[in-house]
Protein backbone atom coordinates (compact mmCIF):
# COMPACT_ATOMS: atom_id res chain seq x y z
CA UNK A 1 0.00 0.00 0.00
CA UNK A 2 0.92 3.64 -0.16
CA UNK A 3 3.36 4.69 2.51
CA UNK A 4 3.71 8.13 3.94
CA UNK A 5 7.03 8.85 5.62
CA UNK A 6 6.73 12.60 5.90
CA UNK A 7 7.77 12.51 9.55
CA UNK A 8 10.85 10.35 9.98
CA UNK A 9 10.95 7.77 12.80
CA UNK A 10 14.23 9.16 14.20
CA UNK A 11 12.71 11.15 17.09
CA UNK A 12 10.71 8.10 18.19
CA UNK A 13 13.81 5.89 18.09
CA UNK A 14 15.79 8.41 20.15
CA UNK A 15 12.98 8.72 22.71
CA UNK A 16 12.84 4.92 23.12
CA UNK A 17 16.63 4.67 23.43
CA UNK A 18 16.73 7.43 26.04
CA UNK A 19 13.89 5.93 28.06
CA UNK A 20 15.42 2.44 28.11
CA UNK A 21 19.15 3.30 28.07
CA UNK A 22 20.15 1.42 31.26
CA UNK A 23 18.66 -1.89 30.12
CA UNK A 24 19.86 -1.48 26.54
CA UNK A 25 23.46 -1.15 27.73
CA UNK A 26 23.46 -4.28 29.84
CA UNK A 27 21.02 -7.01 28.85
CA UNK A 28 22.03 -10.02 26.80
CA UNK A 29 20.29 -10.57 23.45
CA UNK A 30 18.97 -13.95 24.59
CA UNK A 31 19.11 -16.54 27.37
CA UNK A 32 21.01 -18.86 24.99
CA UNK A 33 21.61 -19.21 21.23
CA UNK A 34 23.11 -15.85 20.24
CA UNK A 35 24.76 -12.92 22.04
CA UNK A 36 23.79 -14.44 25.42
CA UNK A 37 26.11 -12.28 27.52
CA UNK A 38 26.03 -8.93 29.30
CA UNK A 39 25.95 -6.26 26.60
CA UNK A 40 25.07 -8.83 23.93
CA UNK A 41 21.85 -7.03 23.05
CA UNK A 42 23.66 -3.81 22.18
CA UNK A 43 26.33 -5.66 20.19
CA UNK A 44 23.64 -7.50 18.22
CA UNK A 45 21.56 -4.37 17.54
CA UNK A 46 24.61 -2.43 16.35
CA UNK A 47 25.63 -5.27 14.02
CA UNK A 48 22.09 -5.68 12.65
CA UNK A 49 21.83 -1.92 12.07
CA UNK A 50 25.15 -1.79 10.19
CA UNK A 51 24.04 -4.66 7.92
CA UNK A 52 20.59 -3.09 7.45
CA UNK A 53 22.19 0.21 6.37
CA UNK A 54 24.29 -1.68 3.81
CA UNK A 55 21.21 -3.53 2.49
CA UNK A 56 19.15 -0.32 2.40
CA UNK A 57 21.80 1.51 0.37
CA UNK A 58 22.21 -1.45 -1.99
CA UNK A 59 18.52 -1.93 -2.73
CA UNK A 60 17.71 1.79 -2.91
CA UNK A 61 20.33 1.96 -5.67
CA UNK A 62 19.09 -1.25 -7.35
CA UNK A 63 15.41 -0.27 -7.34
CA UNK A 64 15.19 3.51 -7.70
CA UNK A 65 11.84 3.18 -9.50
CA UNK A 66 9.98 1.78 -6.47
CA UNK A 67 6.89 3.79 -5.59
CA UNK A 68 6.98 4.74 -2.86
CA UNK A 69 10.76 4.49 -2.65
CA UNK A 70 12.43 2.33 -0.03
CA UNK A 71 12.71 4.18 3.26
CA UNK A 72 16.25 3.99 4.63
CA UNK A 73 15.15 5.82 7.78
CA UNK A 74 12.46 3.20 8.42
CA UNK A 75 14.94 0.35 7.83
CA UNK A 76 17.41 1.90 10.28
CA UNK A 77 14.69 2.58 12.86
CA UNK A 78 13.43 -0.99 12.51
CA UNK A 79 16.93 -2.41 12.87
CA UNK A 80 17.55 -0.39 16.02
CA UNK A 81 14.19 -1.27 17.59
CA UNK A 82 13.55 -4.78 16.20
CA UNK A 83 14.41 -6.46 19.53
CA UNK A 84 13.43 -3.65 21.93
CA UNK A 85 10.78 -5.92 23.47
CA UNK A 86 13.59 -8.07 24.88
CA UNK A 87 13.93 -5.43 27.59
CA UNK A 88 10.63 -6.80 28.94
CA UNK A 89 10.91 -10.36 27.63
CA UNK A 90 14.11 -11.11 29.54
CA UNK A 91 14.73 -10.78 33.27
CA UNK A 92 18.42 -10.04 33.69
CA UNK A 93 18.17 -9.14 37.38
CA UNK A 94 19.00 -12.72 38.39
CA UNK A 95 22.47 -14.28 38.02
CA UNK A 96 21.17 -16.39 35.11
CA UNK A 97 19.03 -14.44 32.60
CA UNK A 98 15.55 -15.98 32.37
CA UNK A 99 12.30 -15.17 30.58
CA UNK A 100 9.88 -12.90 32.42
CA UNK A 101 6.25 -13.97 32.73
CA UNK A 102 5.19 -11.48 30.04
CA UNK A 103 8.12 -12.61 27.93
CA UNK A 104 7.00 -16.24 28.04
CA UNK A 105 3.35 -15.39 27.45
CA UNK A 106 3.64 -12.60 24.86
CA UNK A 107 7.15 -12.62 23.38
CA UNK A 108 9.46 -9.78 22.51
CA UNK A 109 7.75 -8.80 19.26
CA UNK A 110 4.44 -7.90 20.90
CA UNK A 111 6.26 -6.35 23.85
CA UNK A 112 8.36 -4.27 21.45
CA UNK A 113 5.24 -3.04 19.72
CA UNK A 114 3.88 -2.09 23.14
CA UNK A 115 6.99 -0.02 23.86
CA UNK A 116 6.66 1.83 20.54
CA UNK A 117 2.97 2.48 21.24
CA UNK A 118 3.76 3.84 24.72
CA UNK A 119 6.41 6.27 23.48
CA UNK A 120 4.84 7.32 20.14
CA UNK A 121 2.22 9.72 21.57
CA UNK A 122 5.04 11.89 22.95
CA UNK A 123 6.48 12.41 19.45
CA UNK A 124 4.93 15.48 17.88
CA UNK A 125 3.97 15.04 14.24
CA UNK A 126 4.73 11.32 13.99
CA UNK A 127 2.48 9.98 11.26
CA UNK A 128 0.34 6.94 11.92
CA UNK A 129 1.73 5.41 8.71
CA UNK A 130 5.33 5.69 9.90
CA UNK A 131 4.36 4.20 13.24
CA UNK A 132 2.45 1.24 11.79
CA UNK A 133 5.27 0.42 9.36
CA UNK A 134 7.76 0.46 12.25
CA UNK A 135 5.41 -1.72 14.33
CA UNK A 136 5.20 -4.14 11.39
CA UNK A 137 8.99 -4.49 11.28
CA UNK A 138 9.04 -5.27 15.00
CA UNK A 139 6.12 -7.72 14.78
CA UNK A 140 7.37 -9.54 11.68
CA UNK A 141 11.18 -9.37 11.84
CA UNK A 142 11.55 -13.09 12.59
CA UNK A 143 9.60 -13.75 9.38
CA UNK A 144 8.06 -17.11 10.29
CA UNK A 145 5.30 -17.80 12.77
CA UNK A 146 7.12 -20.87 14.08
CA UNK A 147 10.01 -18.55 15.00
CA UNK A 148 7.59 -16.30 16.90
CA UNK A 149 6.68 -13.75 14.25
CA UNK A 150 3.22 -12.26 14.73
CA UNK A 151 2.89 -11.87 10.95
CA UNK A 152 5.14 -12.49 7.96
CA UNK A 153 6.98 -9.53 6.36
CA UNK A 154 4.80 -7.50 3.99
CA UNK A 155 7.25 -4.70 3.18
CA UNK A 156 10.74 -4.65 1.71
CA UNK A 157 11.90 -2.65 4.74
CA UNK A 158 10.77 -5.43 7.05
CA UNK A 159 12.33 -8.11 4.87
CA UNK A 160 15.71 -6.35 4.91
CA UNK A 161 15.64 -6.01 8.71
CA UNK A 162 14.74 -9.70 8.95
CA UNK A 163 17.73 -10.78 6.86
CA UNK A 164 20.12 -8.46 8.71
CA UNK A 165 18.88 -9.88 12.04
CA UNK A 166 18.83 -13.52 10.96
CA UNK A 167 22.31 -13.32 9.44
CA UNK A 168 23.82 -11.71 12.56
CA UNK A 169 22.25 -14.24 14.93
CA UNK A 170 23.28 -17.24 12.82
CA UNK A 171 26.85 -16.07 12.29
CA UNK A 172 27.21 -15.47 16.05
CA UNK A 173 25.86 -18.94 16.85
CA UNK A 174 28.21 -20.57 14.36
Amino acid sequence: GEREHAVEPGPLVLAVLERYAPGIKEIPAATHNHHAFVGGYLEHVLSVTRTAVYLADKYIEYYPELTPPLSKSLIVAGAILHDIGKLRELDATTPQTVYSVEGRLLGHMLLGRDIVREVAPSIEGLSSQTQIHLEHIIAAHQAQREWGAVVEPHTVECLLVHYADDTDAKVNMM
